[in-house]
């Protein structure tokens, strides 16, 4: 028992040292890709050995893509992981020197899902650019819009048209200031 509790402590150890832990060091892996896909706390990478070997044994794998100035790290779930009331088994961590994002297909009612975070849809009539291929998007500014924060933390949600019925994406972007 002795053992397990020293192994925990190891784990929450180099967790926190990653950065891949919040000051929460009880948190499970699960609740901090949650959190992260959420908005409510800043995307990840992991990239530490001894951190994916330990996220192995939780059966999550991961993909580590590199171009350019450009990070791409996909984790995939053996079990998917619930989001509020959707099921989402892969997650994508996208940075660059601006921009950081957990992208995620889930699937679900994504209306409920939107509602249930309270995000608003965009209207075709705005000015706002949409994609061509998407259907339906909605979207939240986490951040208030400020003048030292001209870019807030925001969380869109859509289909595109090659979606089934009960797939759509979520993403929590946030923007990095110098």
């Amino acid at each position: 028992m002795k053992k397990s509790y020293l192994l925990l402590g190891y784990t929450l150890y180099f967790l926190s040292l990653s950065g891949y832990a919040s000051s929460d060091d009880t948190k499970t892996a699960t609740e901090q890709f949650r959190s992260a896909l959420l908005c409510q706390s800043k995307p990840f990478a992991i990239e530490d050995k001894k951190i994916i070997a330990e996220l192995a044994k939780q059966k999550i794998t991961i993909k580590n893509k590199k171009q350019d100035s450009i990070t791409e790290i996909e984790y995939h779930f053996e079990q998917p992981i619930k989001v509020k009331n959707v099921w989402v088994n892969m997650i994508r961590y996208e940075s660059d020197n601006f921009v950081t994002s957990f992208y995620a297909k889930a699937i679900g009612d994504m209306h409920k899902f939107a509602k249930l975070i309270e995000v608003n849809p965009i209207l075709r009539s705005c000015e706002e650019p949409i994609p061509l291929d998407d259907t339906d998007i909605f979207r939240k500014e986490i951040t208030p819009i400020t003048d030292n924060n001209l870019y807030p933390d925001t969380i869109v949600i859509g289909q595109d048209k090659d979606s089934k019925p009960d797939e759509f994406y979520f993403i929590c972007s946030k923007f990095e200031t110098n």
